[in-house]
């Protein structure tokens, strides 16, 4: 279900039976982001004051930006770049299979053609391992195409094809559909984005970091760096946006608490160190916590770890996470750090777990059902808290674009409009061959019999056509 589907459905939901006051619970409903229940206005659930920290592992692999795909994958040519995508998938799936039972790792990842590229070349047990691993959402996939493609010199059929074809493979071999978009690197959005490409496609959400910087500064300001996006008018659907990267910019991990060895000097480590070193990193986490919630609705924040290429050694990404998962339950739990002081008394307690973009976006819907459910009180205050009331998004609706995109005063992220003119022809040329050999290829699945025996045959194998070199290079074009 679409997150703003509830805008105009709320009002025919009925309460559960056995919990007065409570909302109805959300698809596929987390027991970690459980209905608001209420007595009147007596709180008779703690979650309200529970505020929910979702740790999202996952890496950002361009395919083609510095080097080829083939050397990004293959981890070639480090003089330019240290980026070994081969490695990093390896690494991922041993971490996530060497779980202590303890935590609960999960990983997610984007660009669909690196993952066809070592899949082929997995053998039957480390298919199923991988398998076994998505069946469980510890390995999710978001976006799902064959690339991040941009969104401004791009034209829709070839962001319609790449994404195409990414789904088909991911539900050919694991039966899965991603939910949610990830569009963390392009440089600005458009509503193309938005509406045809996020709405059109069934996302419930869509995920990004990088806005105009005064448009950024503004939201940080009204705790508006999440909300809802659409333009009614041209009839789309509404559909839930977000920020990523802690509303920094960009898409990595709080300052300070990279655990990868790309981040060299700047990685500070907690595998191995005192209680006090411990409980002052943690301390500085706090602080990056409450600074997020500060800036948004509701009860969920997500803290993005991961930035480009990371996770080449992922065994020690996720034994730094899991100490700082511990490391917050215990100094929240038995005092050290008080979060009603933290917090101003908007949250009294703090739950920080491995997560997922889709398991985020359950929770933010659960966080809307919640508010819309008991609107007279919100975090428990006696008066409405309006600037982090999530049935405030439903007032303020983003239309148009995120364009065009500045990270400061005097840099505008817009001369690629116009570059590169001879590769950009290229692509719009070779997607017109593709779709017109589409069209002989539907032609000859209709009329078969008056096809040639030497004429190549048509497989109904996802990956099967003989247009899919084309559509394979067309994908990261």
């Amino acid at each position: 279900m679409h997150l703003p589907i509830l805008l105009s459905t709320f009002a025919l939901a009925r309460t559960p039976v056995g919990i007065e006051g409570a909302p109805p619970p959300a698809p596929g409903d987390d027991d970690l982001c459980p209905p608001i229940a209420r007595r009147g206005s007596l709180l008779i659930s703690d979650e309200e004051k529970t505020l929910n920290v979702h740790l999202v592992p996952h890496t950002h692999d361009d395919t083609g930006w510095l080097k080829t795909v083939d050397q990004y994958y293959y981890g070639l040519n480090e003089t330019i770049q240290k980026a070994h995508v081969e490695k990093i998938l390896d690494s991922v799936l041993l971490a996530l299979s060497n779980n202590d039972g303890k935590h609960e790792r999960t990983f997610t990842y984007v660009e669909t053609k690196f993952l066809y590229m070592w899949y082929e070349k997995l053998d039957e047990t480390r298919r199923q391992a991988l398998k076994d691993l998505v069946e469980s959402k510890q390995f999710t996939f978001t976006n799902g195409g064959w690339c991040m493609h941009d969104e401004a010199p791009t034209h829709f059929m070839g962001m319609i094809d790449q994404t195409t074809l990414g789904h088909s493979f991911l539900k050919n071999e694991f039966n899965v559909t991603p939910s949610v978009g990830w569009q963390i690197d392009p440089f600005g959005h458009s509503s193309t984005q938005g509406g045809l490409l996020t709405s059109g496609f069934g996302f419930d959400a869509i995920y990004f970091g990088r806005i105009h910087h005064v448009d950024l500064a503004r939201r940080k300001e009204s705790a508006e760096c999440e909300g809802l996006w659409g333009n009614a008018i041209k009839g789309e659907q509404p559909v839930f946006w977000g920020l990523t990267g802690s509303y920094s910019g960009n898409y990595g991990a709080p300052e300070g608490f990279c655990f990868d060895k790309l981040c060299g000097d700047a990685a500070k480590y907690l595998v191995g160190q005192s209680e006090k070193y411990l409980l002052n990193r943690t301390m500085a986490l706090m602080e990056s916590i409450q600074k997020q919630a500060e800036e948004t609705k509701g009860r969920n924040i997500m803290l993005t770890m991961g930035m480009d290429f990371q996770y080449e050694n992922a065994g020690t990404n996720f034994a730094n996470m899991d100490i700082l998962i511990d490391s917050v339950d215990k100094y929240t739990s038995d005092g050290t750090i008080d979060i009603k002081d933290k917090f101003g008394g908007r949250f009294e307690r703090v739950k920080i777990f491995y997560s997922s973009p889709e398991r985020y976006t359950r929770c933010k819907y659960v966080d809307l059902i919640s508010a819309k459910a008991h609107p007279e009180h919100e975090s428990g205050s006696p008066a409405p808290d309006q600037k982090h009331n999530p049935s405030a998004w439903a007032d303020s609706v983003k239309v148009g674009d995120f364009f065009p995109y500045a990270d400061n005063e005097h840099s505008y992220w817009a001369g690629y409009f116009s570059s590169r003119q001879s590769l950009k022809k290229m692509e719009r040329v070779s997607s017109s061959f593709l779709h017109s050999a589409r069209q002989i290829e539907a032609l000859a699945k209709l009329f078969p019999s008056k096809i040639s025996a030497k004429t190549e045959t048509v497989s109904d194998s996802w990956s099967g056509s003989p247009l899919f070199s084309l559509d394979d290079a067309v994908g990261v074009a």
